[in-house]
């Protein structure tokens, strides 16, 4: 009964191990094969009868690696129990397989050698098939180098793109599909002033500004367009500059839009050269149209306060009252002006006089000192002014009393790319008003005789029109009065020129203090003289006039030792009696003028 048992349960243990997916075979103490199961079968093809009792090397036509042989014989020997594993021992026994689909039929496997307790010196050998962990394991480290390579080339391209990147001079600036920055390139940092890790995750529109909304795309078919426009915006130190920038998008195919780049070019300057010029060119095309100097100075304020940031632009000048006062200040409210005039501190105005003997711009900002710059800083503070940049408009002497003053209201002191701007807006107005200056002076010696300043021929003929014209259209009348001057010629011959213009210039301002604003007094010729009184109806006035001025023009000029003496004969035309056109009325006082002349007793 007891050997019954025994064999029952030797079956029922082979038939385990024949159940086993890995090969399993007995080894006695002299190395015989006791067992060769079915997994050996097919990987080896020996049947289990052609192993019974054969020693492991002679089953294979090749000779087993010494490790095995070794390993066998240690566990059958000494009882020792080991692993071959196949990472160190790549083949142990000539194992194929007739189910690789990829033709090849080597097995990769390892060995385990235990000896069995209490088994009169059996060995338990196992066999573990690893091909498929080997393979995959192959696959996978294939697969990883791939990706390394693959991540290899990537990394070494962004490198050499961030390279290039950050060596132009172009702005880049690259989001995703939502707007949001992703990456910056080191001339963008410099331009905006802002690193890539403060833009990265932020909104492109709040960096751009508010001018940058209607050029961002907004679908995906305006971002698939390459697109460029203009952008006005303030970098991180406030400063405004100008950036024109090109829109790309990046996606592959039929896929969604990925990313969005953003290649720009600073053209702050060459958009604040050209505004410059369009101001120079506004201001003479305005100078050349005859416009009055009040619209061009306005003008070039307004447009200053474009190209200024937050100033309020005028232009200041010293009156002959020692106050200042502005001229042109569109922007300025009028009480600022009127407390401006109000300013009276002689140190104050020796301070701004000194500045525009220098010729070139002036900063007054910060914390002044001195008693004198107090009523100015209250000024400024109640107005929101951080200072004041003076320019002289003119430095020559005689009209050094204008200048183009700047009111910042947050910068106390100008930008780099400000000074230009003012002085070359300065130069220009100060050029504008020196043709004003040199028309007043030709129109003046047009209008005026040139010695006495009193009006000429022309301005003579130009009121009596327009008298004329205005007693027309009011039935009015006027009076003409023809002086000429007796002994003048004596004058000239006995003392000199310059003796007889002397006389000349006293006799005109006695004239231009004797009669009203609207009277017209002129010379019209050497010792000639007419005097237009508007509005005068009255014959015994006129009379009594032209007899006033005979006293008045009798009276000497002291000249050294010698006082000069003239007297003078007057003739008298009215309108509309003796005339209803100027040449008729000037004919008519002259011949009344000679009649009177020949009456007179002659002079002294």
């Amino acid at each position: 009964m007891q050997t019954a048992s025994s064999l029952s349960d030797l079956r029922l243990n082979q038939m385990a191990l024949e159940q086993l997916e890995n090969g399993v075979m007995l080894l006695d103490a002299q190395q015989r094969v006791l067992f060769w199961n079915q997994w050996l079968v097919r990987y080896t093809g020996i049947n289990p009868d052609d192993a019974h009792g054969q020693r492991l090397e002679q089953l294979f036509d090749v000779p087993l690696p010494v490790v095995v042989s070794d390993a066998i014989k240690a566990a059958c020997e000494h009882g020792l129990a080991r692993l071959l594993s196949h990472k160190l021992h790549r083949q142990l026994l000539p194992l194929r397989s007739q189910f690789m689909s990829d033709g090849q039929d080597h097995v990769y496997h390892s060995m385990m050698l235990r000896p069995l307790h209490n088994g009169g010196g059996v060995v338990l050998v196992q066999l573990y098939d690893l091909t498929n962990a080997v393979r995959r394991e192959r696959y996978l480290r294939e697969k990883e180098q791939a990706l390394r390579k693959i991540h290899f080339a990537q990394s070494a391209e962004k490198r050499f793109m961030d390279t290039v990147l950050d060596t132009i001079s172009a702005l880049v600036v690259v989001t995703d599909a939502r707007g949001c920055i992703v990456n910056v390139n080191c001339s963008a940092e410099l331009a905006l002033g802002f690193s890539q890790h403060q833009l990265q995750g932020k909104q492109l529109k709040m960096l751009l500004g508010l001018d940058s909304f209607k050029h961002l795309p907004e679908s995906k078919k305006q971002a698939a367009e390459l697109r460029s426009f203009n952008c006005h915006m303030t970098n991180a130190d406030g400063k405004s500059i100008y950036i024109r920038w090109t829109v790309k998008a990046v996606k592959k195919g039929g896929h969604p839009l990925r990313y969005l780049i953003y290649t720009g070019q600073d053209i702050t300057e060459r958009e604040r050269a050209s505004a410059l010029l369009q101001l120079e060119r506004e201001m003479l095309e305005m100078a050349a149209g005859k416009q009055s100097t009040r619209c061009i100075l306005d003008h070039a304020c307004v447009s200053l306060e474009q190209q200024l940031e937050s100033c309020r632009v005028a232009v200041l000048q010293v009156g002959d009252d020692n106050r200042l006062q502005i001229i042109n200040g569109p922007s300025l409210p009028e009480s600022f002006g009127e407390q401006l005039y109000s300013l009276q501190n002689e140190r104050l105005l020796r301070v701004i006089k000194s500045a525009l003997r220098h010729g070139q711009l002036q900063v007054f900002a910060g914390p002044a000192k001195g008693k004198y710059w107090q009523q100015w800083l209250v000024l400024a503070k109640q107005f929101k002014m951080a200072g004041c940049w003076l320019m002289p408009i003119q430095v020559v002497p005689r009209h050094s009393q204008n200048m183009l003053a700047i009111f910042p209201r947050y910068q106390s002191h100008p930008h780099s790319h400000e000074p230009q701007i003012v002085q070359r807006i300065s130069h220009l107005a100060a050029l504008i008003l020196e043709r004003q200056h040199q028309q007043e002076q030709i129109e003046h010696l047009a209008l005026y005789d040139s010695l006495t300043g009193l009006a000429n021929r022309s301005l003579l003929n130009e009121q009596l029109q327009r008298s004329i014209h205005r007693a027309r259209r009011t039935a009015g009348a006027f009076a003409l009065l023809f002086i000429d001057l007796d002994g003048f010629k004596a004058v000239n011959d006995t003392y000199g020129h310059d003796a007889g213009d002397a006389l000349l210039i006293e006799l005109g301002q006695r004239l231009r203090n004797r009669f009203r604003a609207n009277d017209c007094c002129a010379r019209i010729g050497g010792d000639e003289f007419v005097v237009l009184l508007d509005d005068t109806t009255d014959g015994s006035t006129v009379m009594s006039i032209g007899e006033s001025l005979l006293t008045l023009l009798a009276t000497p000029l002291p000249w050294g030792e010698y006082p000069l003496r003239v007297t003078a004969s007057i003739g008298i035309a009215s309108y509309p009696a003796n005339g209803d056109s100027a040449g008729s009325l000037l004919t008519s006082a002259d011949n009344a003028m000679y009649r009177a002349s020949n009456c007179s007793p002659a002079a002294p």
